[in-house]
């Protein structure tokens, strides 16, 4: 199976919410937000008052949000079930092949000509 890279999770800017609604959604005041960020207030106070912010400011504050968080939570559930139905076909392909080995085992025990007798059994 090929698994399509993608070098970006970050949503396109048109799927963004507005910067304000981010904002007003990642909990805490503006001087804790703005720590965070690593801007100052005043400057988080006049991305607020423009209603926009610069891309990365913007993308920071999504990630902490309820949409980022909800979007990180279905991305690990959808690879953790991807993942957990791999594992359970790797499961039953090495049970085939167990099974496998032992009817060969079992076959070279009884057989006295060795291993020209043994059945073919195709795998995969």
């Amino acid at each position: 199976m090929l698994e399509r890279r993608v070098m970006f999770r970050a949503p396109y800017p048109a799927h963004l919410p507005h910067f304000s609604y981010v904002l007003d959604n990642v909990p805490g005041s503006i001087e804790q937000k703005a720590k965070l960020l690593d801007i100052s207030p005043s400057t988080l106070r006049k991305y607020r008052a423009r209603g926009q912010a610069p891309r990365a400011i913007h993308l920071a504050l999504f990630w902490e949000s309820t949409w980022g968080i909800q979007y990180i939570e279905s991305i690990s559930g959808l690879r953790t079930s991807t993942y957990f139905a791999q594992a359970q076909a790797l499961e039953r392909k090495n049970k085939r092949l167990l099974d496998y080995i032992a009817r060969l085992e079992d076959e070279l025990t009884r057989s006295n000509s060795g291993p020209a007798n043994l059945p073919v059994f195709k795998i995969g």
